[in-house]
């Protein structure tokens, strides 16, 4: 039920709402089902970070807040009541960061409160928002309007909402809670559902904008639009270049057998230097974002970037990655699969994507398999598959030069956290090292009786190195005699 992001930039959705200009926002946008006799209703919770405490001063503080929201009928009797922890970086606030939370709910007929309290988890100072909605009791003439910065058709490989996005029919929507537009931004997109009277219908829309003291600015003509029995979307958008900063009201009213109907939002266009310095923010911020990192890869590449997933989640939350997805599926699955994973939520820099990768590309590099006529990526050796998930080794015993009649060999170990070697051997001799034994429990491969192998000599090499005696604490199949 619960959806969130991080946004700079703010959306709108009529109804009613109760807002300081630097409090908590709530606002409900409303869509009728007749079939059901349901109001399904959006809500969008704003949380300005300006409200909220660092809870250090360097430079990993972190904002820690509990979200608390209260849906109840007219009698009081609850119908909704949740709370959730959030958290995002503390640089987002002098940033004039924002949280977005969305919550998807339905309602039968009647009147309703939303409260939302944000508990600041340093300060322990409560802030406070609502709105009262109404759920239909019978199809009204027309849904709540949507005012949106983007809005654009499902594509055939949507198989998931983007970040930021919500779905309306095969319309995904950015979900803002105000928007707010700028001259670099100027398009407002606008969507909402007219309901017909059982039958399709022949119908009229018109959109316009209007300044704060009421006075028209924008009027386009009357388009005539046809509503199906059991409704129509109505959507477009209006490019508003040139409109001074200040606050407006966009409106599109319909006519349908005579009646008109109007439905309403305000939006914000701002000025060009604030907007310069937001945008200037943005790109910094987006540049190390997991989005604009998989925004530069190609098609192979991207399947590159899939492949090492496994050493992180199990097959089967892999299994929607297919090789023939488009290019922007691809990298939207990467994208998500990232913010998931990211260990600062709202912060555009995922510093786990970035190790995560930077020791893939130097496993390719170190341990590709060159003796294979189709080498595999580094990775995928053992040696680099134990590099990707504990880094370089805290010590290294190399033996290329064979002792006694042992092959070349490799023993690494780990004294951060618990310590841990692993026994790599070539068998080949063009440096194709396997791995033979570790100490780690994870690690349930390796050669049996690999002793065998190695011979007393580099049994009793490695033993010293390690300060263990293999001899008893590992299934060398070979006796120390």
């Amino acid at each position: 039920m619960k959806k969130w992001l991080w946004v700079v930039g703010l959306a709108v959705a009529q109804s009613v709402s109760a807002q300081t200009a630097e409090g908590v926002g709530v606002r409900t946008f409303r869509l009728y089902r007749a079939d059901a006799s349901q109001t399904m209703v959006t809500a969008f919770i704003n949380v300005p970070y300006l409200l909220l405490e660092p809870s250090s001063a360097d430079s990993n503080a972190q904002l820690r807040f509990l979200v608390a929201v209260q849906v109840t009928d007219s009698n009081g009797a609850k119908l909704y009541d949740a709370s959730w922890p959030e958290q995002a970086p503390a640089d987002l606030r002098t940033a004039g960061g924002e949280k977005l939370e969305i919550l998807d709910l339905s309602v039968p007929p009647g009147k309703y409160r939303m409260a939302v309290t944000i508990t600041d988890s340093v300060s322990g100072q409560k802030h406070t928002g609502s709105a009262e909605f109404e759920g239909w009791s019978k199809s009204p003439p027309a849904s709540d309007l949507m005012l949106s910065p983007a809005m654009r058709l499902v594509a055939a490989g949507d198989t998931t909402t983007r970040l930021g996005e919500i779905r309306r029919g095969n319309t995904m929507v950015t979900a803002v809670y105000s928007l707010k537009l700028t001259p670099l931004r100027s398009k407002a997109y606008y969507l909402l559902e007219v309901y017909g009277s059982g039958s399709d219908s022949a119908a009229t829309m018109q959109v316009r904008v209007t300044d704060s003291a009421g006075k028209s600015l924008v009027t386009t003509r009357e388009v005539p639009v046809s509503v199906a029995q059991g409704g129509s979307v109505l959507k477009g958008q209006l490019d508003l270049a040139g409109l001074p900063a200040g606050r407006y009201t966009l409106s599109v009213e319909t006519t349908m057998g005579g009646k008109k109907e109007d439905r309403s939002a305000q939006f914000v266009m701002e000025d060009l230097a604030s907007t310069l310095q937001r945008e200037q923010a943005r790109l910094v911020s987006y540049a190390n974002s997991d989005e604009a990192f998989f925004a530069k890869l190609d098609d192979k590449q991207l399947d590159a970037a899939e492949a090492p997933l496994v050493m992180l989640a199990p097959p089967d939350s892999l299994a929607v990655w297919k090789t023939d997805l488009s290019v922007e599926a691809k990298r939207r699955f990467l994208t998500q699969f990232w913010n998931a994973r990211n260990p600062t939520p709202g912060s555009a820099r995922n510093e786990v994507r970035e190790r995560f990768y930077a020791l893939i590309d130097e496993a390719d590099r170190r341990y590709k398999d060159g003796f294979a006529s189709s080498p595999a990526p580094g990775w995928k050796s053992d040696r680099g598959r134990i590099f990707v998930e504990y880094g370089a080794p805290n010590d290294l015993l190399d033996r290329k030069t064979p002792i006694g009649k042992s092959p070349p060999y490799q023993v690494w170990r780990y004294s951060r956290g618990k310590d841990r070697f692993f026994i790599f051997v070539d068998r080949t001799g063009f440096g194709a090292y396997k791995l033979a034994a570790s100490n780690d429990m994870k690690e349930r491969g390796g050669i049996p009786g690999y002793g065998e192998l190695l011979g007393v000599e580099a049994l009793q090499d490695i033993s010293r190195w390690l300060g263990i005696d293999l001899f008893t604490t590992q299934s060398t199949g070979i006796s120390a005699q």
